[in-house]
C-alpha cells in the first residue's frame, strides 16, 4: 500500500529530519537521515539548512518512503529511515 501526504510540519533531529506521511488513517513517521539531504544538495559539513533541502526534495523523498513502507522495510518501532543508499 502506497503513503499518502499529509500537511504537516518537517521537524529536524539528532539525526536528519522527521516528517509523517498516512497510510489510510495511520500517521507514519518517516526519518530521512542528515547524510541523505547533503548528498541531494550538497554544502559544506556543518553548514545546515537540512530543513531546507527537505522541502526542496520533499515529493522524491516521500517517494522512496512510499516505496520502502510498500516493501515492508520498517524499523520495529514503525518508522520508515531513508539512508543514502535509498535513493
Amino acid at each position: 500500500m502506497a503513503l499518502s501526504s499529509v500537511a504537516l510540519p518537517p521537524h529536524e533531529s539528532i539525526r536528519g529530519v522527521h516528517f509523517a506521511m498516512m497510510n489510510g488513517t495511520v500517521l507514519v513517521n518517516i526519518l530521512v537521515l542528515h547524510a541523505v539531504l547533503q548528498s541531494m544538495d550538497w554544502s559544506p559539513p556543518g553548514s545546515g539548512d537540512y530543513l531546507a533541502r527537505f522541502q526542496k526534495h520533499r515529493s522524491v523523498l516521500e517517494e522512496i518512503a512510499s516505496g520502502k513502507y510498500g516493501r515492508g522495510l520498517i524499523e520495529e518501532n514503525g518508522t520508515i529511515v531513508i539512508q543514502k543508499g535509498d535513493r
